[in-house]
């Protein structure tokens, strides 16, 4: 039927939105919750019904659109999730991804394995941030750690569907997949006690994974029989809403800045690595299709802004348009790391507040410069550079970046892209399109590399000049 809609779900650390997309790709209303994280005894976490009342709120936000659905696809922040039981969900906490639980793990991984032999294993390198950190903790304070592990996503296709999975970049940030096998690494589950655990089944993103059964109809308002599928992990699934492709290197300007590009696996290639493992190059799933994508991972500056913010006084927009004409020397990339810690040196803040904020902002650009050039030697990709996310409401930022262009940039007009992306990825589990044959993004293209006007006005002003949210990409 022509009227009816998809449905795009963003599990995000900040909120929960659920994106009614048409057939060409529009949003025709987004319903929002906030992501019922709270800071307990032990850490960052929530229950698993406060996580589905949650979701139902953002469905219920969407009206009579609800009733229009045929089909739904569902994005997540990575590393979080629980166990299921034949009868239901565990009492696992769902742990936060930032929470700080499992750097003890993580030191006993690296002096077993080795940081290169672990990085040979999973395409990444040991951090606390991953599901088996967290489930190592858990396991060893008192919490039954069986049942079969799923992500929050995979959470929410159970409550939906009855069914059980996972999808491939969702479990590669588990810390014990291999993204080019498709396979756990029973050895490293093994050294970390999760023995009787069973890993829900990675599939590829847009696969029909179940289909609402009336228990999930009358949980959430979804129509009967409608097919539900995982799109994936956050960032991936926002590469493919705002319209990013093979061709390009995807700068995603956000709480963090992951940089994107596709990589094709030679047949027994090894995981790629940058020769001083400068920060967190990881192998992961380009949504929809069995091809693999590279994420830099070590940039954080919405973190680093906002402890630099707090240390100055004064209010983010402030600070923002007065550091728009200020010439300043960047600051180097581990000034930056220190300050995404809130080490924020002395040194800077005795300067002018506007040209701190622009030396942090400069840095940055010359980061993601530096490692833009990495990524493109290492893939072969050649195309425009995409700024994609919610740091592109600094118009500051952008413009640093500008100067340091090498090939033409342009930025994503679409401010919902893993919403609309996980949109996109349900269209492919209802049939309305094959992976990759989506509906087009609007972009804006803003220079060449020979010739670096001015940007258009971005925006109007906001309350925040870099987005927060790691749900945001």
């Amino acid at each position: 039927m022509r009227d009816e809609l998809l449905l795009g779900i963003d599990l995000g650390t900040s909120s929960i939105k659920a994106n009614a997309i048409d057939r060409h790709g529009r949003s025709r209303g987004v319903g929002v919750a906030p992501t019922p994280f709270a800071r307990g005894a032990h850490g960052v976490e929530m229950t698993t019904e406060a996580l589905f009342d949650a979701i139902r709120a953002a469905i219920d936000d969407l009206g009579v659109l609800a009733t229009r659905i045929a089909a739904v696809g569902v994005a997540s922040m990575g590393e979080t999730g629980t166990a299921i039981y034949a009868d239901g969900p565990s009492n696992l906490p769902l742990v936060a991804w930032h929470d700080e639980r499992g750097g003890e793990i993580v030191d006993e991984l690296r002096a077993e394995f080795g940081d290169a032999e672990i990085h040979r294993r999973t395409g990444r390198q040991a951090r606390s941030v991953t599901s088996i950190a967290k489930l190592g903790w858990l396991a060893r304070n008192g919490y039954d750690a069986r049942g079969t592990w799923t992500g929050v996503a995979g959470l929410t296709v159970w409550r939906l569907t009855g069914a059980l999975a996972q999808e491939e970049s969702l479990a590669a940030t588990s810390g014990a997949f291999d993204p080019l096998r498709g396979e756990y690494d029973r050895d490293i589950l093994s050294h970390v006690g999760l023995d009787s655990l069973v890993w829900a089944p990675a599939r590829i993103a847009g696969t029909p994974l179940g289909h609402i059964s009336p228990d999930g109809a009358a949980w959430s308002g979804l129509p009967t029989g409608i097919p539900v599928t995982i799109a994936g992990h956050d960032h991936p699934v926002g590469v493919i809403g705002a319209g990013g492709d093979r061709s390009e290197v995807i700068d995603s300007m956000g709480t963090g800045e992951p940089l994107v590009v596709a990589w094709e696996a030679r047949p027994d290639a090894p995981h790629p690595t940058w020769p001083d493992q400068l920060g967190d190059l990881t192998v992961t799933a380009w949504p929809g299709t069995p091809r693999h994508m590279l994420l830099w991972e070590t940039l954080r500056p919405g973190l680093a802004t906002r402890h630099l913010q707090r240390a100055l006084r004064v209010a983010r927009d402030d600070i923002e348009f007065r550091a728009i004409r200020v010439d300043a020397e960047p600051l180097d990339l581990a000034t930056l790391v220190a300050m995404q810690e809130g080490a924020i040196p002395a040194a800077l803040l005795e300067r002018p507040a506007e040209e701190a904020w622009a030396a942090t902002l400069e840095g940055y650009a010359s980061a993601s410069a530096d490692a833009e050039a990495r990524l493109r030697a290492l893939s072969g990709v050649s195309g425009t550079t995409l700024l994609i996310g919610g740091g592109l409401r600094s118009r500051r930022w952008v413009e640093a970046k500008l100067r340091r262009a090498s090939h033409p940039l342009a930025m994503a007009a679409e401010r919902e892209a893993v919403s609309r992306g996980a949109g996109l990825l349900a269209g492919v589990a209802a049939g309305w399109w094959t992976p990759e044959h989506y509906p087009p993004a609007d972009t804006v293209a803003l220079s060449s590399p020979a010739s670096a006007p001015p940007p258009p006005p971005l925006a109007e002003p906001a309350t925040s000049a870099i987005a927060v949210g790691h749900g945001t990409p």
